[in-house]
């Protein structure tokens, strides 16, 4: 199944989770439909959660992005979203900038800390979804997303470009992680088992092979500079030499993992189908399992202030102390 399988199942119900020619410039009528303003906005199922300053944004189902000033005890719609596609990656680089990117080859920017967005680039010829957006600064960002999908700016969105992570006659495999490390290096997490590096900011790419079959949906990039992946069956792997080498971590589960986060103490945390968190207080060198009694499907968390909250099917589920 593929990762857009997955997706619209989560959707539907969780039960499984340089090209030079530039993409085509967003049309003067867009086929996007504002989302729709809902009653309770926060039961909708939600993909991805990022800061913008104090603020906690979540993005996901139709179009829905939720706004919290409360460190996530509270949640309201942001006011104008020109999209109903489902939304799979949001970034911030200040407490006003940020994007999310998502199906139909989405991208959104909003200026005033999430909400408002306008609609920067669509691509709705094919099958074009987009799972991870990750910006340098205010003006360099990338995206990537099924069957090798990865464009770049370098105008803060006003334009994007296609690029290659894989080299020429490789299959194109499906990309779902952006993520950082030290010295200006960048990380992307695909199928396979494989993990794409740059050392130059996204200037040139080279592939790893971690000794996984399976996808890698997640990463992370630790305090120590340890790196860390996640993804299809319970599978984990961490990194102590910026990414060249790869050991796997027992965790413990077969349950997919979607979102590994950290904590201001350094804690790891990894979030998972079937209601499956992993705790780490060494880095990620071993793992504890938990599992909650409702099974309930988890998407992804955020750190907030002394709390995590946790989002998944039906929204924001609740928060781990």
């Amino acid at each position: 199944m593929t990762h857009m399988a997955q997706v619209r199942n989560i959707a539907a119900g969780f039960a499984l989770i340089s090209i030079t020619l530039s993409i085509k410039a967003l049309a003067a009528t867009s086929v996007q439909k504002p989302a729709a303003i809902v009653e309770y906005p926060q039961r909708a199922p939600m993909l991805a959660a990022t800061h913008a300053g104090h603020r906690v944004i979540a993005v996901g189902d139709h179009g829905l992005i939720l706004l919290s000033d409360d460190n996530g005890h509270a949640f309201r719609q942001a006011r104008a979203v020109p999209t109903q596609a489902l939304l799979d990656s949001v970034f911030f680089v200040d407490a006003r900038l940020g994007w999310a990117a998502g199906h139909d080859g989405v991208i959104l920017h909003s200026n005033d800390g999430g909400e408002t967005w306008t609609l920067q680039h669509e691509d709705i010829d094919g099958d074009h979804p987009l799972f991870a957006i990750r910006f340098l600064d205010a003006q360099r960002g990338f995206a990537v997303g099924l069957f090798g999908v990865a464009a770049r700016t370098e105008d803060g969105g006003q334009t994007w470009h296609r690029f290659r992570l894989q080299a020429e006659g490789d299959e194109d495999h499906h990309l779902y992680s952006i993520f950082g490390g030290d010295n200006g290096a960048l990380f992307v997490a695909a199928e396979a088992g494989l993990i794409y590096r740059s050392g130059d900011a996204g200037i040139t790419w080279r592939s790893i092979q971690t000794g996984n079959v399976g996808s890698f949906w997640t990463g992370v990039h630790l305090a120590d500079s340890s790196l860390l992946v996640a993804g299809q069956s319970g599978h984990v792997f961490r990194s102590s030499d910026g990414g060249t080498s790869w050991t796997e971590i027992e965790s413990g589960t077969r349950q997919s993992l979607t979102d590994i986060e950290v904590r201001a103490d350094g804690t790891v945390l990894i979030t998972g189908l079937a209601g499956v968190t992993l705790t780490s207080h060494d880095s990620g060198l071993h793992f504890e399992l938990e599992q909650r009694s409702d099974r309930a499907p988890l998407t992804t968390a955020i750190v907030a202030d002394d709390r995590v909250i946790l989002f998944g099917n039906e929204g924001v589920i609740d928060d781990l102390r």
